[in-house]
């Protein structure tokens, strides 16, 4: 289900510039982290191909391996876009499905050789024939048609109800159960037009043209201008192939990502392995010292016992250390919480760890106060009165005269 990810701001443990780990390319970037870009299915066949199924159990695995290997830590590595799609077999050659594939909503897509591709701006919708494009056995003749949303913008997937923010929230079974709506969704949204040759015989002239305008794309695309025309159009060919065609093509598609989907999220064997970022272990910053620093930081005594075991491999920059000094430290103006790796000038969480949502309502936390007051105020004074009322203001809210 989940295939390619990219993540702008990584935090490993590489020591290097540019890194390409089968089928992962990893990039330093100027805020001493990695920028990632990949399959992780094909990381999880050496980078070779991702032809097979991917189960909820294969991801795990892959993560708890990141984690091994270079201390990628899911929990604080952000996700700024990602690929999720199943592989499906046909009983024929996925060419035949592509051919009848006309639109997906109003857009007439790309096409290549055994592949098709409708981009959008937050997202793209991929469906290609992965036997033709795989030599490796036995995928290179098992008719597998690959169906495939590729998430540009993570407003896309947040419109569709799915909430992730970092790599480990894609182990939910909830979230794989979303994607595959979205992925039957899709489907669903296209035109299919996929009639026998007996049907075809049947036809009569007139509605043979109608058939041939059907099929051609650039028939559908000269309607853009006009919506109407073009709803009203839609509509008859949808009546055209109810009468027309016996095909249950679309439907089968349908089933079968269905069935796919289900075989996938196989949650009970997921839950059987454990993960392995549980505990918090931070770098050493000095070239002389060991890569690795078994230290766990705590606040006070109190909490020892509830961070006995956790072990999460972080980067010591990335993760503040808690410490009794409360000059260095920075808190949040609307909710009083400490600020990790707070910018100069910054007084507020960031969207990017807290979520654009609960960094506005900080904001506003501090400033509706501040700007109901005087409004308040304003319109107080805007009153003509033969006495000053400024002087009657209380004094924690005349500061804002």
């Amino acid at each position: 289900m989940i295939d390619g990810i990219k993540s702008w701001h990584a935090k490993t443990d590489l020591e290097i510039q540019n890194f390409n780990y089968n089928g992962l390319r990893l990039t330093r970037n100027l805020h001493d982290g990695y920028s990632i870009d990949g399959s992780f299915h094909k990381f999880d066949n050496d980078g070779l191909h991702n032809a097979n199924d991917y189960f909820l159990s294969d991801f795990k695995n892959t993560l708890n391996k990141l984690f091994d290997d270079i201390a990628l830590n899911p929990d604080i590595t952000m996700i700024n876009g990602f690929e999720f799609g199943v592989n499906i077999k046909l009983p024929t050659n996925p060419n035949n499905a592509l051919q009848r594939l006309i639109l997906h909503k109003n857009n007439i897509g790309a096409t290549k050789i055994n592949y098709k591709e409708f981009g959008y701006k937050n997202y793209s919708f991929k469906i290609y024939n992965k036997s033709a494009l795989t030599n490796i056995e036995p995928y290179h003749s098992g008719n597998i048609l690959r169906v495939e949303v590729k998430v540009n913008k993570m407003r896309y997937i947040r419109l569709q109800g799915v909430y992730c923010k970092v790599l480990s929230d894609l182990l939910d079974v909830t979230v794989w159960e979303r994607l595959e709506k979205i992925l039957i969704e899709t489907i669903s949204e296209c035109l299919i037009i996929d009639l026998s040759e007996s049907e075809k015989i049947q036809l009569s002239d007139k509605e043979n043209i109608k058939y041939l305008e059907y099929i051609n794309p650039l028939f559908w695309t000269n309607l853009h201008e006009n919506r109407k025309k073009y709803s009203r159009e839609r509509e008859r060919c949808n009546k055209f192939l109810n009468l027309h065609s016996s095909s249950t093509l679309k439907t089968e598609i349908i089933n079968l990502i269905r069935v796919k989907c289900h075989e996938l999220r196989d949650e009970k064997q997921a839950n059987e392995i454990l993960k392995k970022w549980d505990k918090i272990t931070v770098y050493e910053s000095a070239n002389n010292k060991p890569k690795w620093d078994n230290i766990t930081v705590f606040e006070n005594e109190k909490n020892i016992q509830e961070w006995d075991n956790i072990t999460i491999k972080m980067n010591s920059d990335f993760v503040p250390t808690v410490t009794t000094e409360t000059d260095d430290l920075k808190y949040c103006k609307g909710c009083g919480n400490i600020i990790p790796n707070a910018r100069k000038g910054q007084f507020y969480c960031s969207a990017n760890i807290v979520g654009y949502k609960e960094a506005h309502k900080c904001r506003n936390n501090n400033s509706n106060p501040r700007n109901n007051t005087k409004k308040s105020i304003k319109r107080i004074l805007s009153i003509p009165l033969l006495f000053d009322l400024s002087e009657i203001i209380a004094p924690n809210k005349r500061m804002y005269l």
